[in-house]
């Protein structure tokens, strides 16, 4: 199978500079459902913060993101002493497979293609195991592939089917994994977006876990980039010590400071997100001809009941109509029947189903099965 899988960006959505330039659009007008940020946007008051604080930029950024460090480590009730700030979640997941140099990385298809890049990067074998929803393997016999010294990545909820595992069951692969001596990276850069936060591990002590999170995708911050990871305190205190002191610029600093202020946001996003993720997976199964895998994140995964769908000419009739999704047969285990798309506002909702609707009435896409 042709893999849609760019060098330089893991074959990610998000690239309006990239955009523009290949369907010759205007950037600022494109609707970018390829990428999946808060559709909330940044908290109120945010750019404001930013502008007072940029004369400082003159100036080296806090070392070790200190008050940032401890307003993050009380926002999330966890130990300063195992939290790390980092320059986005992405940075943090190749920063650990870096410092723990596993001898092999088990890695979740389909899910983020960073872990395997992360992996590669590290020197370590990799080996992928299945987390399509309904064809998940099991748990258990899943923990005892692993030997020591291995490390499993898991993605919650998983990028891009969407599906939020409850956490019992993922205690249970983290105690087979440690009594094997190998180690578990949880990603769970889009568990608070759910509403659901108390399926998250990050409070769980143990020196064969650790925790990844996406400030920027819950505060909508992908061009400052702002990720915390939390770990072994040993192993946190050894990289604090011998890492990068400035991993985290200082107008990023300033605008995690500001977000942990923000009150009632995360509840704002929380009900926004699951309003409209109602409303598009109406709207797609109303068309009849898609597959839609529901999920619990802001986003969702569709195949179509076509066989002769070809994702890329989708993708490309909408971007030449100013809006983007993000073709997902780079994902190992799907094909080209395969996209997501983020979850946004209601207006920018009803216009991605609008311009899907004239891609199927022009006869693109096949018959259905």
């Amino acid at each position: 199978m042709l893999r849609a899988f760019d060098d330089q960006t893991g074959g990610h959505g998000g690239d309006l500079v990239g955009a523009a330039s290949q369907w010759g659009a205007d950037k600022k007008e494109l609707v970018d459902f390829s990428s999946n940020i808060n559709p909330l946007g940044p908290p109120a008051g945010l750019l404001a913060c930013l502008k007072e604080a940029l004369p400082d930029i003159v100036a080296y950024p806090t070392p070790q993101a200190r008050e940032l460090r401890a307003g993050l480590a009380n926002y999330l009730n966890v130990a300063p002493e195992q939290l790390l700030p980092g320059n986005g979640a992405n940075e943090l997941i190749h920063y650990i497979l870096l410092w723990r140099r596993p001898k092999k990385v088990f890695v979740p298809a389909p899910s983020f293609s960073e872990y395997e890049r992360a992996a590669v990067l590290a020197g370590a074998e990799v080996e992928r195991y299945c987390l399509l929803p309904g064809e998940e393997d099991d748990f258990v016999s899943l923990g005892r592939r692993l030997e020591r010294g291995d490390l499993l990545v898991f993605c919650n909820p998983n990028n891009p089917t969407g599906v939020l595992y409850p956490s019992r069951d993922l205690i249970g692969l983290l105690e087979a994994a440690a009594g094997r001596g190998a180690e578990v990276m949880i990603d769970e850069s889009f568990v608070f977006l759910t509403g659901k936060p108390e399926e998250s591990l990050r409070k769980i002590k143990s020196d064969h876990l650790w925790v990844v999170i996406s400030l920027t995708k819950l505060w909508s911050l992908p061009g400052l980039r702002l990720g915390c990871a939390i770990g072994p305190q040993v192993d946190i205190e050894k990289i604090t010590r011998w890492g990068d002191p400035w991993r985290v610029n200082h107008l990023a600093q300033q605008a995690g400071l500001y977000c942990l202020k923000s009150s009632g946001y995360l509840e704002k996003s929380v009900a926004l997100i699951e309003g409209e993720r109602k409303f598009l997976i109406q709207g797609f199964q109303d068309m009849g001809v898609f597959h839609v895998y529901e999920g619990a994140a802001n986003y969702l995964l569709l195949r179509s009941l076509r066989p002769s769908f070809q994702v890329a000419d989708f993708q490309d009739y909408l971007a030449r109509r100013g809006v983007l999704v993000r073709r997902a047969d780079n994902f190992y285990n799907l094909d080209q029947r395969y996209f997501r798309v983020a979850v946004r506002r209601r207006s920018e909702n009803l216009r991605l189903l609008k311009e899907i609707d004239a891609y199927l009435k022009s006869g693109s896409g096949g018959e259905v099965i």
